[in-house]
């Protein structure tokens, strides 16, 4: 009888031994894939601006400070929508090399520094209409037509597509981008 319970508790450790094997090496062999981590981390920071909702707009208004537009009727929000408008990416590559990576992103934004040109460009559209004189005098209506050349220069402004490349390394066990490369992704609208 002790035999036949030794068997049975031997045969319950051997089959319990092997289940935590193989689930030990099924989690061995299932590690992260460094590429897809990376891959993971650059989704889940430009999808917000991608798929663009209110918290990502909320954060950046924070980062904004658009009082100076308010004179002229320029709601700040309608300002990022526009910004962001068209905003698209793709992950080219991603290269692994020991504890470093690197990404190829191309990235297709407006560029927020062709704005002045815009609103040059129709303000002096704006000079050489005989409606201006109207407003002239009127330094509310003067400011409403500038705000509404500020959104209307946002919406002629058309994205541009570019390449850039950030580098990534592992601390810890973490894959995280360098600060340099926090850098460049913080100037795709420059």
């Amino acid at each position: 009888m002790r035999n036949r319970i030794a068997r049975i508790i031997g045969r319950s450790l051997l089959v319990t031994l092997v289940a935590a094997c193989g689930i030990a090496l099924a989690a061995c062999s299932q590690a992260p894939d460094p590429e897809q981590v990376v891959r993971d981390q650059i989704t889940s920071a430009l999808d917000q601006v991608k798929n663009l909702d209110d918290a990502t707009i909320d954060e950046v208004m924070e980062a904004m400070d658009t009082s100076a537009l308010e004179p002229y009727g320029v709601d700040g929000t309608e300002l990022v929508k526009s910004l962001f408008d068209g905003f698209d990416y793709s992950i080219e590559s991603v290269t692994v090399d020991g504890d470093t990576a690197v990404a190829k992103v191309s990235v297709t934004a407006k560029n927020a520094t062709s704005l002045y040109g815009e609103i040059e460009s129709l303000s002096l559209d704006l000079m050489n209409d005989p409606s201006i004189l109207e407003i002239a005098t009127d330094e509310q209506a003067l400011n409403q037509r500038v705000g509404e050349l500020v959104m209307q220069a946002m919406g002629d402004i058309q994205p541009e597509t570019k390449t850039i490349e950030l580098n990534f390394s592992q601390v810890d066990g973490d894959w995280e981008m360098d600060l340099a490369s926090g850098a460049v992704l913080s100037q795709i609208f420059v």
